[in-house]
């Protein structure tokens, strides 16, 4: 007679899952979308006319193109909104040409906006020969950084920005607006074919520029040239001081089961759900934050 076997080899194939359906839910309740594009929308951002409304400042448009954030006169592409991290990733022009430049423009501004540039996520870039660009600090006048960049025929390498063609500097904290000075450095003996005083500096997200040569070509272009859209991270916050003096007016937006931590850069504050709760600290009720209760299964 067999011995029958037991089912016991089968435990290693056997999975225990988990998941919450109240967390599932809550992001479902917290977000809205374009139908144009699959970007999710957590509030405070949204679109009007879709639940939940926006909140002041964080209203986004709908075009055919996708998601669009109006800043001042422009309407901006977005890329990505993290309600967790407190930023978005836009795909803008944050340039500011020299005067030599044709079709040169000048700054960039985030004033009076819920915004600032990312000083951890961004750098600041500047393309161009014999030339230092500097960083103008909206608020004082002065300097806020700045880098140098020389060329030589033999040096310029595509995909660096070490100081040869192309440099970079970091951006200082609660940037709103770009604007740049440029000095152009006389050299005797020129190294270089590109000669033109034309250059270009930038707020662009770290990693994601790699210098070409072609940008050179195109500052160097005596016609004039379109500006270039790059990826550009974008801190939000909520406005109304710090959290302490938020927490005493009747528009703190920190909702039940959440706290409140001033924002990093040093602009406003953001809120995040306590411990043992998930979902969207700035909303009340279901699509807030809730109790981190688990549903279990077996999967074979």
């Amino acid at each position: 007679m067999e011995k029958e076997l037991l089912p016991f080899p089968l435990l290693p194939w056997l999975l225990l899952t988990c998941f919450s359906p109240f967390f599932v839910h809550s992001m479902e309740l917290s977000t809205s979308a374009c139908s144009s594009s699959n970007i999710s929308i957590p509030y405070p951002f949204g679109v009007h006319g879709q639940s939940p409304s926006p909140a002041q400042g964080f209203e986004i448009n709908c075009t055919s193109s996708g998601p669009r954030l109006p800043i001042g006169n422009n309407s901006i592409s977005i890329l990505n909104i993290s309600l967790l991290d407190g930023y978005v990733t836009i795909l803008a022009s944050a340039a500011s040409r020299s005067p030599q430049c044709r079709g040169n423009f000048a700054s960039f501004s985030l004033e009076g906006t819920n915004f600032t540039f990312s000083d951890t996520r961004n750098k600041f870039t500047a393309v161009g020969c014999n030339m230092v660009a500097m960083l103008v600090n909206g608020t004082s006048g002065g300097y806020s950084g700045g880098c140098a960049s020389f060329c030589s025929n033999n040096s310029i390498v595509d995909g660096a920005c070490s100081g040869v063609a192309c440099c970079q500097a970091p951006v200082p904290k609660g940037l709103k607006k770009l604007y740049s000075d440029f000095t152009n450095i006389n050299i005797t003996a020129s190294l270089s074919k590109y000669t033109s005083a034309c250059a270009e500096a930038f707020i662009v997200e770290q990693n994601s520029y790699a210098f070409a040569t072609a940008d050179l070509k195109i500052l160097n272009n005596s016609n004039k040239s379109p500006p270039q859209y790059r990826h550009v991270v974008l801190e939000w916050s909520i406005d109304g001081g710090s959290c302490e003096e938020a927490s005493r007016s009747a528009s703190y937006a920190c909702k039940e089961n959440s706290y409140c931590y001033n924002s990093s850069n040093g602009i406003g504050y953001r809120c995040n759900c306590t411990n043992g709760f998930q979902g969207n600290p700035y909303l009340q009720g279901p699509g807030g934050c809730q109790g981190n209760e688990h549903v279990c299964a077996y999967i074979f």
